[in-house]
């Protein structure tokens, strides 16, 4: 985790956009929520810009690492630490800006759209301002035979043994990658417009038509963001802008690489549930070449998986769930965590060789 977090700061383009936003948006002695707040490098950057106040709100074990950023910073006296999920705290006040960096490589996959519902519905004065508060997601074709390995991989034998049975799984696996802009074989298209202040319908619709600007082979749709964070700043993560920052890209591959000619049509259209990680994608070239391809057969379910899915199920109480509910049972704010720990290791002495592994049960169910 603090590895993850070294990275973002060294994204100076991504630090640099934030802190110019903030600047800009910020007003003097003003309200201001940090969601997913981090090492609370976005807080301190809306202090600086002349916040009066900073909600930092983080849930992980980084708040407490937070807390002492804050203070070597001597912003004790404008940071207000909180370790809490931003869907369920309360806050005393309504923030006038609300900031947030839940985006992922296409955008909409790294939790942005909960994360600024929570903050229209939850934080965010009426005439407040929403950090990002729109993004674009691109999209252009992609000729890159070393991606497409990684489906053609499971065509080849290993050890002797066949392995094909995966290519299927891996031809409807979206992948993160570093695309490079020599591997673009068409112009980027914007393929839609989200404004984060209002109520997203979802699924998403993307729909498309995208041109190859050469001849080439298509192996599959490269997709970024460009995410507005005032009026005058924006970011993106797009290979062909020299400023983008550090976050990959997302590759959406087909199942085989496809001869295209310059300027025929390539239709593209996607469907997005975000939350869920789910995505449809679907490439029509002229001459009746249909690719379609869905996470759902990507998905790594047994035929038993799927049975208790169905309404009619019955599920039964397994013994790992029973000590779960000896557990909750006791969280009654009158046992100790010592007799917790003791009475899950003597009713369950099946699942425990020993009161540690008790213990370490215990640990995990309360956090």
């Amino acid at each position: 985790m603090i590895d993850e977090h070294r990275r973002y700061l060294r994204d100076r383009h991504r630090v640099s956009a934030y802190e110019r936003a903030l600047t800009e948006v910020v007003p003097t002695n003003g309200i201001v929520i940090d969601l997913g707040s981090g090492t609370g490098v976005l807080g301190m950057l809306a202090a600086r810009a002349g916040a009066g106040r900073v909600y930092a709100i983080e849930e992980t074990g980084m708040a407490g690492l937070a807390r002492r950023i804050v203070h070597d910073n001597r912003l004790d006296d404008v940071i207000v630490g909180v370790r809490a999920n931003s869907g369920r705290v309360s806050l005393p006040e309504r923030a006038d800006v609300v900031v947030c960096d839940q985006l992922g490589p296409f955008g909409v996959d790294g939790g942005i759209l909960d994360v600024s519902r929570h903050a229209r519905e939850r934080f965010l004065k009426p005439s407040g301002t929403l950090v990002p508060h729109a993004v674009e997601l691109s999209l252009a074709l992609v000729e890159d035979a070393s991606l497409h390995q990684r489906i053609r991989f499971w065509h080849e034998q290993s050890a002797g043994l066949n392995f094909s049975a995966a290519a299927e799984i891996a031809a409807n696996s979206p992948s993160r990658v570093r695309l490079r802009s020599d591997r673009l074989l068409s112009s980027v298209e914007r393929a839609t417009a989200l404004d984060l202040t209002r109520e997203t319908k979802l699924p998403l619709r993307l729909s498309t038509v995208l041109r190859p600007s050469r001849d080439g082979v298509l192996h599959g749709i490269g997709g970024w963001f460009i995410a507005q964070l005032s009026p005058s700043v924006s970011m993106t993560n797009s290979p062909l802008d020299a400023h983008r920052i550090r976050r990959r890209q997302m590759f959406f591959p087909i199942h085989e690489g496809t001869d295209v000619r310059e300027g025929e049509p390539v239709a593209v259209s996607m469907q997005i549930l975000p939350e869920a990680g789910m995505y449809s994608w679907d490439v029509e070239i002229p001459g009746n070449r249909r690719f379609q391809h869905s996470t759902m057969q990507a998905l790594l379910l047994t035929l038993d998986d799927v049975k208790r899915t169905d309404p009619g199920h019955r599920p039964e109480r397994t013994p790992e769930a029973s000590a779960h509910l000896t557990v909750l049972s006791l969280c009654d704010g009158r046992h100790t965590l010592r007799e917790i720990e003791c009475r899950v290791f003597e009713t369950h002495r099946d699942l425990f060789g020993s009161p540690e592994e008790a213990a370490a049960f215990v640990a995990r169910v309360l956090a």
